[in-house]
């Protein structure tokens, strides 16, 4: 009896596997990006060191788990923060882990969204998003707004600063953008 048991533990835990690396693949097919999380120190620093007004509006799009959208909350508490991610299992973990902090997570592409009061912008995408991001964002920012891109740069838009990894082997910029 402990035998079945073990073993259909070992079935379930391979199912969710499964369907957790199929999601992820669907997710990159679908929206050429997958869910990877932003590292800790880009989160940290963003947190500590982005100086935002009151009631500022601050976007992030493809927010993921929306762990950068909840530190910057904590930090600021009278932002308005708003997530945008179209695949299901990070929106679904950003809308529970988000639960009770103000930070609001929309299902829906950051494509269709009006961006246009927005002051602050994060985004950790990836090249094949990155130049139709950018027109986006140009687009639709107002003048004086910030973008922060955590790993890659827009192939266009000449960053104002970067801000590098702390730590020894750390490869991932975060690029700052100003409208």
């Amino acid at each position: 009896m402990l035998l079945i048991s073990i073993l259909l533990l070992i079935l379930v835990a391979a199912l969710v596997a499964l369907a957790f690396a199929l999601n992820a693949l669907w997710s990159v097919l679908r929206n050429k990006v997958p869910y990877v999380p932003t590292s800790r120190w880009a989160v940290e620093w963003m947190a500590k060191h982005v100086d935002l007004i009151e009631d500022a509006v601050v976007y992030d799009l493809g927010c993921g788990d929306a762990r950068v959208l909840r530190a910057l909350k904590k930090a600021h508490p009278s932002i308005r923060a708003i997530g945008y991610e179209i695949a299901w299992w990070p929106y679904l973990l950003a809308r529970w882990r988000s639960r009770g902090t103000g930070v609001e997570i929309r299902h829906v592409s950051y494509f269709t969204a009006d961006l246009h009061d927005a002051d602050l912008i994060f985004c950790f995408l990836l090249d094949a998003v990155m130049a139709d991001t950018e027109t986006l964002l140009r687009k639709q920012l107002k003048k004086g707004a910030s973008v922060y891109s955590y790993g890659f740069r827009f192939p266009d838009w000449q960053a104002s600063e970067e801000i590098r990894n702390p730590r020894p082997r750390g490869h991932s910029s975060l690029w700052v953008y100003r409208a």
